[in-house]
């Protein structure tokens, strides 16, 4: 019987060979459908809560039992790239019908890997109506032709490692599609030489899968326990050479003051009794998450002296749009404080960095100059940088899609990320990390469907590789809670808290479980941020207040918000008009609409900010 990679050659064969007497860029689509579809059901095959409910079966270690999902987890953060890279690249191409086609495929593939992972993860004894499902689907699969009768045989309960042998199989075909792909773009006109590159990532990023499959099939035996002689030390040094980032953080090379993302330490909440004490809180909360001393051992670590230290603080105050409504905006107060705390430290260079939201589509005099100095910003104490006005290229290690970054930020030795907390329809939540969005991109090319990275990736590859070196997030006053609080809030809180610490994804955490995240995987980037750092941090020392915040609603609260939240993501990418109807109650002194606002625009616009509560605070007489 021929191996599954001898077949896929054989079908890629076919394929070329149909497509040899048309126009190049047909073969290139259809090389595209084929990978898109592949890439999708391995997506889905590959899922962390599949692959862990399976391990939790296997009679191993827990250690092992993590190394093993650790390095899948990556594996499947990849695939979900490469697939929703192989879309984009579709759709950016494509007509209307190879649009459709393109969807089309992406289904099959997802009801493939379904299917595919009910078979060979399930017994029939403990799920017979899926697995029954399945067999149905897999059944009409080979009677049509979809699936090779090479795979079905595969397809069936077997010892996990039977399962690895055949996912090596399965990325050697997919490698195979993708040479083929950077074969016929190399030299096609159509394709930046960046995207090129990206495709020949993919190449290596199937070889590196290919790799960790077999390792794990060759550290198993057939009754899913580790074979003689593997022990989890020797299998997290194998893993390791094949790619750091396939292990747990504590098994990585990478240093704390190189990237404290993921690294614990200490996490303060440090909370007031009255607004009046907010400069006094702040100031604490600096003192008690040791700030100075995590400026000064970065210092150094760089062999810099604190005077010469380049500093830049990335702050949220783009989606400010009224000043009767200063909730979606960092205290001015707060990070003028924390400008004179750095000046008092002996570090004068200084930065505030910020970048420009979708707002400047439909409104004039929306520059980060022009916002900053609305919103009370500006300070002797510190430059205002416009994050898409100075862009570097950059060509990051991992993840794809994403190809620049902030001069200002790339370039600093101290990166502070200062982020205001606010509730979001998707992510639940807002915090640190989700406030350097925009850094490497405007963060409207990574939300609509076309788009060839997901807002997680792009954000996710910047932390990589220029993390924060320090995390705080304004809680204290004039905090948005509701569905939609990132753009505004009628009734904001008062939480009297400011959270800090050196690691933005612990700081994150502990905000998050204050205004009721249970599990933070509840927000897609905190997730994502736990699938590329290689878990969640484990030795965190928490300062100050851990109790929740009260009466916080967030965007679940109520029957009608959690259905609209739920429905939040596919409504604006397919239902705002890019952006243009989903705005807040802008000052129109300040900024006048970019374009004339037709009546029903008008109209469009204020029915769908009554249905998000999307008003105006009243004026208070």
């Amino acid at each position: 019987m021929k191996s599954i990679s001898q077949e896929a050659e054989e079908q890629l064969d076919a394929l070329l060979r149909q497509h040899a007497d048309r126009p190049p860029r047909e073969a290139i689509l259809q090389l595209f459908l084929l990978a898109l579809e592949r890439e999708e059901v391995v997506s889905i095959g590959y899922r962390d809560s599949l692959i862990a409910a399976r391990l939790r079966r296997m009679p191993i270690d827990p250690e092992v039992s993590n190394l093993i999902r650790r390095a899948l987890i990556w594996a499947w953060q990849d695939e979900e790239m490469h697939a929703l890279f192989s879309r984009g690249a579709i759709l950016k191409l494509g007509t209307t019908r190879l649009r459709c086609q393109a969807l089309a495929r992406q289904a099959a593939g997802v009801l493939g890997g379904w299917s595919a992972s009910a078979l060979q993860h399930t017994r029939w004894s403990h799920a017979p109506l899926s697995r029954s499902l399945a067999w149905f689907i897999t059944s009409a699969g080979v009677l049509t032709g979809r699936l090779p009768r090479e795979v079905r045989e595969h397809l069936q309960f077997r010892p996990f490692r039977d399962f690895c042998r055949f996912n090596a199989e399965l990325e050697a075909a997919s490698k195979l599609s993708w040479q083929r792909i950077v074969e016929r773009t190399a030299h096609c006109a159509e394709f930046t030489k960046n995207e090129v590159n990206d495709f020949r990532r993919v190449v290596e990023d199937e070889e590196r899968h290919r790799r960790v499959f077999l390792l794990l099939a060759d550290s198993l035996d057939s009754s899913d326990r580790l074979a003689p002689d593997v022990t989890a030390d020797r299998l997290s040094s194998q893993i390791a050479a094949i790619g750091d980032f396939y292990l747990p953080r504590k098994y990585r090379s990478r240093q704390f003051l190189d990237n404290p993302v993921g690294g614990g330490g200490h996490t303060a909440c440090i909370a007031g009794n009255s607004l009046s004490e907010k400069i006094a809180v702040f100031r604490d909360a600096l003192k008690q998450s040791l700030f100075a001393e995590h400026l000064t051992a970065r210092a150094r670590h760089l062999g810099k002296p604190l005077a010469e230290m380049r500093i830049t603080i990335k702050t949220a105050f783009m989606l400010g749009y009224n000043h009767r409504d200063p909730s979606p905006v960092i205290d001015p107060a707060l990070l003028h404080e924390l400008a004179k705390f750095i000046h008092e430290l002996g570090c004068p260079r200084l930065t505030v960095l910020e970048a420009p939201s979708i707002y400047d589509r439909f409104y004039n005099h929306r520059t980060v100059p022009n916002v900053a100095q609305y919103c009370g910003i500006p300070s002797p104490l510190f430059e205002i940088a416009d994050a898409s006005a100075d862009r570097l290229t950059h060509h990051y290690s991992r993840g794809m899609a994403s190809y620049s970054v902030a001069r200002a930020w790339k370039e600093s030795d101290f990166r502070i990320s200062f982020g205001k907390l606010r509730s979001h329809p998707t992510e639940n939540i807002l915090l640190t990390i989700a406030n350097l969005e925009g850094l490497a991109g405007r963060l409207d090319d990574y939300i609509f469907f076309e788009r060839q990275a997901s807002r997680a990736t792009s954000l996710m590859m910047l932390l990589d590789e220029f993390p924060p070196h320090f995390a705080l997030l304004d809680a204290f006053q004039n905090t948005p809670d509701g569905m939609v609080g990132m753009m505004g809030c009628r009734r904001p809180k008062n939480p009297l808290r400011i959270y800090a610490g050196a690691d933005a994804l612990a700081v994150d955490l502990l905000a998050a479980s204050h205004v009721g995240l249970r599990d933070p995987g509840e927000s897609g980037l905190l997730q994502a941020a736990h699938h590329w750092f290689g878990g969640w941090p484990e030795e965190v020392k928490k300062v100050g207040l851990d109790v929740p915040i009260a009466n916080w609603r967030g965007p679940y609260s109520n029957e009608l918000w959690a259905l609209m939240s739920f429905f939040a993501l596919p409504m604006y990418v397919f239902g705002s008009g890019r952006g243009l109807r989903f705005v807040p109650e802008m000052d129109l002194a300040a900024f006048p609409p970019a374009q004339p606002e037709p009546w029903f625009l008008r109209f469009r616009r204020r029915n769908i900010r009554a249905l998000l509560g999307l008003r105006l605070p009243k004026i208070k007489s």
